[in-house]
């Protein structure tokens, strides 16, 4: 009996289906199309053969897919689009769209069935992850076992800002005079927010802002010692370390410890720079072009981040909000915490002074204690105005 050369069609399939098939092919032409001895030679069946030849008429020699042509228990079309609408307008994940579900639209869904929507319809197109060749040493902060305010995550947003806004919203800042930043300090703990606006981005507001949020923290009861969390922002003292040194001694004596986190790492304040984005597809997007003024914007930025702080249920705090998780895991802190008015910090800068000699200020306790007196003034004259 003749010999017969055999060719691992197995081997050649897990390399790729297509080269195996088209090795068949190559094997077939070359035995003027006898099927019989082509399956003989690579040990399989004429079955093997004919699907070859099938899939070289398609001109296809890939694997088809295996997923079936009807799915008997598979999500109506509309309400899929549905839950990818949700999706693309707030960003949110899985158990907050099957929440948006429930109370818009009165539909039940599973959250695995909305889990499986997105995988199926999810972007190719995945995340630029950004690269730095920074090797600064990165100063330890225990955020998971911290209490309340003991880490207060402090940044600064410029609101006006092409990747999330459009011309249109970015033109209706301009038009209305609105401030152009946004300053924001968020507890780690329990995700408890302040925030405050300006017109321009100076060392000056960072100043206000900082004891702003500290005069705020001290009259409603915080006590613990708190780590002040920045970036590298000349706004916070950037590279002077004289700025960085006074402000650190000055805020000892206020119980704070203030820390630069190492430049270019935004992963060192994760919970505030997240919480831009909120900013960005909960406030600013969806309200900035229905605000006609200033007065309107101090109004809407209140609401909004009384919403956050009282309302907005967060996935970290299992589905609690930050008010109602401070609430319940921390004793001694005022109940009228909550009512924070969204400061404006260029009033505030001018009516406490030209701010520049700040080594002055740093060596005269006396002026010290006015600012902080002036502060908590202030705290007093716009609750009273927005309450009013």
């Amino acid at each position: 009996m003749k010999d017969i050369t055999h060719l691992d069609y197995h081997a050649l399939r897990r390399d790729s289906p297509k080269t195996a098939r088209r090795a068949v092919l190559q094997v077939l032409k070359a035995h003027n199309g006898n099927v019989s001895k082509t399956a003989r030679i690579f040990k399989i069946s004429r079955a093997t053969v004919y699907k070859a030849i099938e899939k070289d008429a398609e001109k296809n020699l890939d694997d088809s897919s295996r997923a079936p042509h009807t799915v008997h228990n598979k999500t109506d079309t509309e309400l899929e689009a549905r839950v990818l609408q949700i999706r693309k307008q707030t960003g949110y994940g899985p158990l907050r769209i099957k929440e948006e579900l429930e109370e818009l639209d009165q539909i039940s869904l599973s959250e695995h069935t909305i889990r499986n929507i997105l995988r199926r319809n999810r972007d190719e197109a995945k995340p630029r992850h950004q690269k730095t060749a920074n090797k600064t040493k990165r100063h330890f902060v225990d955020w998971y076992s911290a209490k309340a305010f003991e880490v207060v995550q402090i940044d600064l947003k410029y609101i006006v800002d092409q990747k999330a806004l459009s011309m249109e919203q970015i033109h209706h800042i301009y038009t209305k005079n609105l401030p152009l930043y946004q300053w924001t300090a968020i507890d780690v703990h329990s995700r408890f927010r302040l925030i405050g606006y300006s017109y321009e981005k100076s060392w000056t507001n960072g100043l206000a802002w900082i004891f702003w949020v500290l005069s705020w923290l001290r009259s409603h009861g915080v006590q613990s010692h708190i780590f002040f969390t920045v970036d590298r922002g000349e706004e916070f003292g950037g590279k002077s370390w004289f700025k960085i040194y006074e402000l650190r001694k000055l805020l000892s004596d206020f119980g704070c410890t203030f820390i630069q986190n190492r430049p270019g790492h935004p992963e060192d304040n994760p919970h505030v720079e997240r919480s831009h984005r909120t900013d960005d597809e909960e406030f600013y997007i969806p309200r900035l072009l229905s605000v006609a003024s200033k007065k309107d914007f101090f109004f809407e930025a209140m609401n909004y981040l009384y919403y956050y702080n009282v309302v907005r249920r967060h996935s970290a705090l299992e589905r609690k909000s930050p008010y109602a998780h401070l609430s319940k895991t921390t004793r001694g802190i005022d109940d009228k915490i909550r009512f924070i008015p969204p400061i404006f910090l260029d009033h505030l800068a001018v009516q406490l002074g030209d701010w520049s000699g700040y080594h002055v200020l740093a060596s005269h306790l006396a002026i010290i204690d006015l600012i902080y007196a002036w502060l908590l003034f202030s705290k007093v004259f716009f609750l009273a105005h927005s309450f009013s």
